[in-house]
């Protein structure tokens, strides 16, 4: 239709050295509304961004599913006893580098200063279901904070955190 109709505005057009008619002929009004007055917006743009960030997951005792060494050519090293301490109500997403599965309910953040935060997860939710890692989804003021954000596994599970605690290295006394 729109190729017949501009063949017909070819043929039927004046010559090239008369003036434009103003108003197209009435077969095309018909089928081509007339476009809207130049004062009316044209377009409505909407730019959305959206940032994800995937946190990777680092083994431990509770993620480790793999088959463990031979019991001789294992070399045992002292376990790293911790103590939690108060820690911020939020932390700045670019810092964190990784994650562990602690306990059953919280999973520790490893941050790129090497600190450890323990994020105790909401009612109902399992440190397991992260043993892949996590995403999070960015937001305007760049930290995930307790009480407010949530985290995603890959597997589909959606947790909030309830409290980060700052995990602090305890030495440990020989006996």
């Amino acid at each position: 239709m729109l190729t017949a109709a501009s063949l017909l505005l070819v043929v039927a057009g004046p010559a090239a050295d008369a003036p434009a008619p103003a108003v197209p002929p009435e077969p095309l009004l018909a089928a081509f509304p007339a476009p809207p007055l130049p004062d009316t917006p044209y377009w409505q743009v909407v730019i959305e961004e959206r940032i994800i960030i995937r946190v990777p997951a680092q083994r431990s005792p509770l993620s480790n599913f793999a088959a463990s060494p031979a019991p001789s050519a294992r070399v045992r090293e002292t376990p790293i006893e911790w103590k939690e301490k108060k820690a911020p109500k939020c932390v700045a997403m670019r810092n964190i580098a990784g994650m562990q599965a602690a306990r059953r309910d919280s999973i520790d953040l490893i941050t790129r200063q090497k600190q450890r935060l323990r994020a105790q997860l909401n009612r109902g939710c399992r440190a397991l279901d992260f043993y892949a890692g996590f995403y999070m989804k960015g937001n305007d003021d760049g930290q995930l904070c307790e009480g407010r954000d949530e985290i995603h596994a890959r597997t589909g599970a959606r947790c909030e955190i309830e409290k980060f605690r700052l995990m602090v290295p305890v030495p440990r006394e020989e006996d």
